[in-house]
Order: C-alpha cells, then structure tokens, then sequence
C-alpha cells in the first residue's frame, strides 16, 4: 500500500512540474506513474480478495475492508493526478495563461496537498496518532482556504482580471487538488480509529 502511495504521489509531483513548466517529458512521467498505479492496485486487490475468502475475524475483516478502501484512495489520487495533467496539457495546447496571483495561488494549494499526501502515508507507516491530529487540522485550513480562494478568484473575473477559460480552469485545478487532500485524509482518519 506505502508503495502504491509512492506512485501516485510521484504522479502528483510530476502533473504540477508539467503544470508549472509545461515541458513534456512531466506527462510522460504521470502516465508513467499511472501504470505502476494500476497495476499495483490490481494485483494489491486481488490479493485482498482472495485473503477475504479465508476465515477471518471481525477485527480482520475490518483491517481489509480499511486496506481496501485506502488502496481506491490512492489509486482515485492517481487519476486525479492524470486529470490534472491532461488539463495541463490542453492549457499549454491552447495558450491559456493564469495571472501570476492565480498561479501563486495555486501554488500554495498544491504545495499544501502535498504536504498532507506525504504526512498522510507517515501517519500509517510510523501510526502517529499526534501527526494525524496536526494533518487532519492542516486539511481544515486547506477546505477554508478553497472557499476563500473561490470567492476571491470570482472577484477577478467579475473585474475583467482574468478570461472566462482561465478561470474555469483554475476552478478545476482547486478541486483536483483539494480532492486529493480529502483522499489522503481518509487514510489518516484509518489510523485514528485503529482500523489500518
């Protein structure tokens, strides 16, 4: 599962280098990463389902319906990731340019996803109950910080600052981002109830 994370956060690393600088070899990493992905969930699931078929306990069966559910997790950051990079590539194809404030913005917002994904996976590897609280505080802030980035991206376009097309393409990068996060927390919120 830790190794399945690693791809997708790689995935995620390599769409916003592609965002950010445009250069192709970036997508080629994503889709790259992507297969690992899902092939690591395939097989992680198969081996899951078959472990289901044996005689387990209730506290088992619980631990492998959270395993689970935390591998779709990973695997939706994935495609979340491939999302974002397909969105890259048709901004680059187009010539649609954000602000630099909008970009700035943006920045922020996947600098701190991406903290939260890399938290989110040490929470579960040295279940750290104390890092969880911290990440799970961290993803608030991040919420609060969507809506008001929303509010305030609508203001650029109401003045004329920013092109409809930009704009709506700064709005999906937000959720994208914003997505992943909510992801990641589930796997932290695994670990403070004790089932992963």
């Amino acid at each position: 599962m830790v190794h399945l994370a690693s791809y997708a956060i790689q995935s995620l690393e390599a769409s916003y280098a592609f965002f950010d600088k445009g250069d192709e070899k970036y997508f080629d990493k994503v889709e790259k990463h992507e297969t690992a992905v899902n092939s690591i969930d395939e097989e992680l699931t198969t081996y899951l389902i078959e472990i289901s078929n044996e005689l387990l306990s209730v506290y088992e069966n619980e631990i492998l319906a959270s395993v689970l559910d935390s591998v779709r997790d990973l695997e939706r950051i994935g495609d979340l990731a491939v999302a974002s990079a397909n969105l890259s590539q048709h901004i680059h194809n187009k010539g649609i340019e954000f602000s630099g404030t909008a970009k700035a913005e943006l920045e922020d917002v996947y600098n701190r996803t991406h903290r939260i994904d890399l938290d989110s996976i040490r929470v579960v590897v040295d279940d750290d109950k104390v890092l969880a609280g911290q990440v799970i505080l961290r993803h608030e802030e991040l919420k609060k910080l969507e809506k008001q980035l929303r509010m305030i991206h609508t203001k650029r376009l109401n003045n004329g600052e920013c092109t409809v097309q930009a704009g709506i393409n700064y709005v999906d990068y937000l959720s994208y981002y914003t997505r992943i996060a909510d992801y990641a927390i589930n796997l932290v919120e695994k670990v403070t109830e004790g089932v992963i």
